[in-house]
């Protein structure tokens, strides 16, 4: 599968392309920047043969065959929707889109080119949260009352100063629920259904800007409610998760770490199931196998779709 990467910022330079390189079936062709010293550096630390300085340059290359779309998430419905017209397979980043019509409009058109249509959630390959659903399935942890989430993320100022656009309603639809909930709403969705009732509350520190701290609480229909704090700029990231139940509970704080700590009446028992180096390589692998078995990705549009819906719910319920 020969992948080329529109958006060359953060994420890509510490993940998503080393992925690319090092996922089984996968070669990075191309990758697209604007500004054109960034783009020849990009190039030139990744060993990238072609770069290009438009989305419609590296579109018109019909030797690239899957488009990874890592841009502010006001640019995922045009650019998915442009290269999937180009015949392009795409995974895009998370959240899918600004609100959930656009989530729609993307799956339609990918099933009108017959492309594969991908999100890049990539939790659901977490081992520990293969072990998680199996405590739950297997009743381990008697029945599921309660989850209880936190998690930040740092707001750094681009090198002029200026603040990223991921504080910029425009272009990131919102604050840490878009960008760091959204990841817990996926998992949260795979872990226990549909989503009954939600209640939310949301802080901003002036009223032009998106919220810099988000509480939201979601009851799903066999009765579990899972409450989440989200933040933007906290010391460190909490990154936890904790699964309350009648009979025990599993801790995987902090998730990203592929501890699970059992406590039940035996004791603390410590697991370990660690994810891969590089989160995002298997994602990419299941991407790829997917078109290759034609079947759905695991992160398929569509639970990108669900994530959304949750997301407008909470801002409907804050607002």
């Amino acid at each position: 599968m020969r992948w080329g990467i529109l958006g060359c910022g953060d994420v890509v330079r510490k993940r998503v392309a080393a992925a690319v390189q090092t996922a089984t079936g996968s070669e990075l062709l191309a990758v697209c920047r604007r500004d054109d010293a960034a783009l020849r550096q990009f190039c030139a630390d990744f060993s990238i043969p072609r770069g290009y300085p438009s989305a419609d340059q590296m579109f018109a290359d019909e030797e690239i065959d899957a488009v990874y779309i890592a841009t502010p998430v006001d640019m995922h419905l045009p650019q998915t929707l442009a290269a999937l017209a180009a015949g392009k397979h795409v995974l895009v980043e998370k959240p899918m889109a600004l609100h959930p019509g656009e989530c729609q409009m993307m799956i339609d058109a990918a099933k009108e080119v017959n492309r594969t249509l991908g999100v890049a959630y990539y939790r659901p390959f977490y081992p520990v949260l293969n072990r998680l659903g199996e405590l739950i399935q297997t009743g381990q942890l008697g029945e599921v009352l309660a989850v209880q989430i936190v998690c930040s993320a740092p707001i750094t100022l681009n090198e002029d100063g200026s603040a990223p656009w991921r504080v910029n309603a425009q272009q990131g639809g919102g604050g840490p629920v878009m960008d760091v909930g959204s990841h817990r709403i996926d998992v949260l969705l795979r872990l226990f259904g549909e989503v009954v009732d939600v209640r939310a509350v949301c802080s901003r520190k002036s009223p032009d800007e998106v919220e810099n701290v988000a509480n939201f609480v979601l009851q799903f229909a066999g009765g579990v409610q899972a409450s989440v704090t989200c933040l933007f700029d906290a010391v460190q990231d909490p990154d936890s998760l904790v699964v309350v139940g009648t009979k025990g509970i599993a801790d995987l704080s902090p998730l990203n770490s592929g501890r699970l700590i059992l406590r039940n009446e035996l004791g603390d028992q410590v697991e370990q199931h660690s994810p891969h180096a590089n989160f995002n390589v298997p994602l990419i692998e299941d991407f790829v196998a997917a078109i290759e078995e034609d079947r759905p990705p695991l992160v398929s549009g569509v639970d990108g779709l669900l994530v959304n819906e949750v997301i407008e719910r909470i801002y409907r319920d804050a607002r």
